[in-house]
């Protein structure tokens, strides 16, 4: 599985998850959510559209809030989630 790998520079783990589809996305964020410390910011980066959606509501699910849905490029997006 991915591993959340963080960026010392922005001080944000980011989880990048672009090939994969569901339910592979959740499960990875789920687990990510779950190592890292209270209060982290992560951000997972996909390219399967239906993610957009399923992540944010594990993520809420597991206690994160969504702080935001954004599309970096074409086809790609980027869910940021504060655990």
């Amino acid at each position: 599985m991915s591993e959340a790998v963080l960026d010392e520079v922005r001080r944000v783990y980011v989880l990048d998850l672009r090939g994969y589809v569901c339910p592979y996305p959740q499960l990875a964020t789920v687990r990510a959510m779950r190592k890292l410390p209270k209060g982290s910011v992560l951000e997972v980066i996909t390219d399967n559209p239906p993610s957009c959606e399923n992540v944010p509501a594990v993520a809420r699910g597991e206690g994160g809030l969504v702080e935001g849905v954004y599309e970096v490029e074409r086809g790609v997006w980027k869910i940021v989630i504060r655990v």
